[in-house]
């Protein structure tokens, strides 16, 4: 439960350096990010933007069409003072996932240095090696998500990070999403039937299921959106 909050903490955080490398100011949700130039935050449009949007946000939400041409007088002199910049987003978006990876490779180091294969007894930094390597479980779910979203959902574009890249690549959508939920599952499937003792096995898959999913509703369905901000 607790890795499934600080996975997705930690992968908002890994935006949110890449963000900040590149002068933008960030800021953290519970589930997500955002980010601007500096100064942005500080503008009195976009303050005057925030407080409409807060103010009326059931109603914006609930008519997404009503809701476009509402916040256009508000948001218009925004973008003309503040616009999108597609590299700089790009690399604020690859950020997300590069964390993730880079977190799955230590945790696979600290598998490998340890000798965890060969181990019929795990110690805590094995444990920690083990929760760090399925950080990648991140890439099946998103691939997983993407494609109920596809199969079931009515918006015609899942917006998740690797989609985003992908399109921006101008490769096929689904391109960058295939690949990484081949990786991470490859890299789960050798920690979870290689690495973790066999008498650790069937506990561990039952305890991931259930603490992960359960996890994943608590922060995002109640805890998430109480101790940080939700996205306007």
């Amino acid at each position: 439960m607790l890795f499934t909050v600080i996975g997705t903490l930690s992968h908002e955080l890994g935006h949110i350096t890449m963000a900040e490398l590149l002068g933008n100011d960030a800021k953290l949700f519970y589930g997500s990010m955002t980010s601007a130039p500096e100064g942005y935050w500080e503008d009195e449009d976009v303050i005057a933007f925030q407080k409409f949007f807060e103010d009326n946000r059931e109603k914006l939400e609930a008519n997404p069409t009503e809701r476009k041409k509402l916040l256009e007088p508000y948001f218009k002199p925004i973008e003309e003072k503040y616009p999108r910049n597609p590299s700089r987003s790009i690399l604020i978006t690859i950020g997300g996932p590069l964390q993730t990876i880079l977190t799955s490779i230590i945790g696979l180091f600290m598998l490998y240095f340890r000798k965890s294969k060969h181990k019929s007894e795990f110690k805590v930094l094995d444990w920690l090696g083990v929760f760090l390597a399925l950080f990648i479980l991140r890439e099946v779910f998103n691939g997983v998500q993407g494609l109920l979203v596809e199969v079931f959902g009515k918006v015609e574009f899942y917006a998740g990070d690797e989609f985003g890249i992908s399109k921006y690549l101008g490769w096929n959508i689904w391109a960058l999403p295939s690949i990484m939920m081949i990786i991470g599952t490859a890299v789960s499937l050798y920690v979870i039937f290689k690495v973790i003792p066999i008498r650790y096995r069937f506990s561990f898959i039952l305890a991931g299921l259930v603490g992960g999913l359960s996890g994943f509703a608590i922060w995002f369905g109640y805890l998430g959106p109480i101790l940080l901000p939700v996205k306007i």
